[in-house]
């Protein structure tokens, strides 16, 4: 899982997983909307939401997603 330590963000390899809006057994991650877990390219049709919802979770950042 990926963490963050103080300053320092470790992004770590994650289990293979089912995305929760294509259904395809892939690394997952938890920035899709409202928290779901979705895969790499389900997070690219959306990336500037996908972006914000990550920086939220990494870094603390307060946009809304």
């Amino acid at each position: 899982m990926s963490k963050r330590i103080g300053n320092v963000v470790i992004i770590e390899v994650e289990p293979d997983g089912k995305c929760e809006v294509c259904g395809v057994i892939a690394e997952t991650r938890p920035y899709g909307p409202g928290g779901i877990r979705i895969c790499y390219p389900c997070g690219m049709r959306d990336q500037e939401g996908t972006d914000r919802r990550m920086n939220r979770t990494l870094f603390g950042d307060k946009q809304d997603a």
